[in-house]
């Protein structure tokens, strides 16, 4: 059973041509919090140098850091 899932951004998450997530990717992430899977990003960027997700930092963040 999948418990969670780590994403990395750049390539990953965020098309180097575009530079922003796909709303397919987004889909797919609200599919995966529905089944009760824990998604998180990670990055060896700071926080405040991740500047083109959107909402999907709030989306991926606990419940008690937001």
């Amino acid at each position: 059973m999948i418990k969670a899932v780590f994403f990395d951004i750049d390539g990953t998450l965020v098309s180097f041509k575009t530079h922003v997530v796909p709303k397919s990717t987004l889909h797919a992430i609200e599919l995966l919090k529905k089944k009760g899977i824990k998604v998180f990003i990670a990055t060896g960027r700071h926080r405040r140098s991740i500047n083109n997700l959107g909402d999907l930092v709030a989306m991926c963040l606990p419940e008690r850091t937001m």
